[in-house]
């Protein structure tokens, strides 16, 4: 159990991390259209907005298909590399 509890952890600090350079790449582009300094509710707003749109992104049904269908591709591999049980 502990192992798998480990698992989801390293999973969500990843994605956690994913999802930061989201933020970021949101950031910077506005930040190349204007010489004015970025103030915190702007970026708030920002970062908001574009996690926003990154997870509507992923809830549509072709984003959702392509996941499903890459995750068995990637079991599928999985499962061919595992030794023959005795």
């Amino acid at each position: 159990m502990t192992d798998r509890a480990n698992e989801l952890e390293t999973l969500r600090a990843e994605l956690q991390t994913l999802l930061v350079r989201f933020g970021l790449r949101a950031l910077k582009l506005y930040q190349t259209g204007t010489s004015e300094p970025l103030q915190s509710p702007q970026m708030s707003y920002l970062i908001k907005y574009e996690l926003t749109n990154v997870f509507a992104d992923v809830q549509e049904p072709k984003t959702m298909d392509a996941i499903i269908n890459q995750t068995k591709e990637e079991w599928k591999k999985l499962q061919e590399k595992k030794p023959a049980k005795a």
